[in-house]
């Protein structure tokens, strides 16, 4: 089946890091499947699971910023990365932050976004800039705690992320829902439920395994796996671009603020996102299916 014209993109998303006009150069195929979410979310999570789905293989390596690349980050050549994406002879996957508003869509790909709870979004960001190797964004993440967090509620930026890109990122996906190459997950459920989550995943892309090895991806996919097997699964793993690439799996822990954050901060917090989503919406973006 011929890949038919996209629904073009309606805005262009570009910060210091990334740049969504690189998607015009993008060549799809019929069956790509595009990973999209806000940073820090079940992105690399999610690639993994794919990668060994792919492969039909719970050992792959999966080089998830090579093999399956971030199409937006400015600073990897464009040419190059289309380069390696037409030189494969597989399934391909590729990956975005950018709302579905910013990167055009093709009925013929499958989209799999996925959402976590925007304040331990927040605080997972922090450890990830602070095991970067290189001085990225730290000027958002200051040693105060509520500092920190008065940027993340009240900034606009992208590639530090905010509280308004997430936002912005979860609305676009809900003004195109229901589609039925899209499907939305919620990390919270993918810790509750693995086995269901790489069902949904494997059923969405039409990847049909033996149970058997369907069981042994899942047991891959599991937060320890994953981290003990960094080399396989960080992007950029062995690049010396983290201080620790197992260290890009920090934790796979909810409900991070406890203990941190102030009163004030949550009842901050709860004033935006009762004045941007419906109670049903904030519901699922919190906390998924629970």
């Amino acid at each position: 089946m011929t890949v038919t014209s996209p629904e073009p993109a309606l805005r262009d998303y570009v910060d210091e890091l990334t740049d969504s006009r690189r998607w015009a150069v993008f060549q799809p195929r019929e069956g790509d499947i595009v990973v999209s979410t806000p940073p820090k979310s079940g992105t690399t999570w999610t690639q993994g699971i794919l990668a060994m789905l792919i492969a039909a293989d719970p050992l792959v390596d999966a080089q998830t910023s090579m093999k399956s690349p971030w199409i937006d980050i400015s600073f990897r050549d464009i040419t190059e990365v289309m380069g390696r994406l037409d030189a494969q002879d597989h399934r391909r996957q590729v990956k975005t932050h950018t709302p579905f508003d910013g990167i055009p869509f093709w009925p013929q790909l499958r989209y799999i976004t996925v959402y976590r709870h925007p304040i331990d979004v927040h605080l997972s960001y922090r450890k990830h800039v602070a095991n970067m190797s290189f001085d990225f964004a730290t000027g958002f993440y200051p040693d105060d705690l509520s500092e920190g967090f008065r940027f993340f509620l009240e900034g606009d930026h992208i590639d530090a992320v905010s509280l308004d890109s997430i936002l912005t990122h979860y609305r676009e996906t809900l003004a195109r829902e229901p589609r039925e190459n899209i499907l939305r997950l919620h990390y919270a459920d993918m810790i509750r439920d693995l086995p269901s989550a790489v069902s949904r995943i494997a059923n969405h892309v039409g990847i049909d395994l033996p149970e058997a090895l369907t069981s042994a991806i899942t047991h891959a996919a599991t937060f320890d796996s994953m981290k003990a097997n960094a080399h396989r699964f960080t992007p950029s793993a062995g690049q010396e671009f983290w201080r620790s690439d197992a260290e890009f799996f920090n934790t796979a822990t909810s409900n991070k603020w406890e203990g941190k954050l102030t009163p004030d901060d949550l009842a901050a917090y709860d004033a935006r996102l009762a004045a941007a989503l419906s109670a049903e919406d904030r519901r699922w973006l919190e906390w998924g299916n629970a």
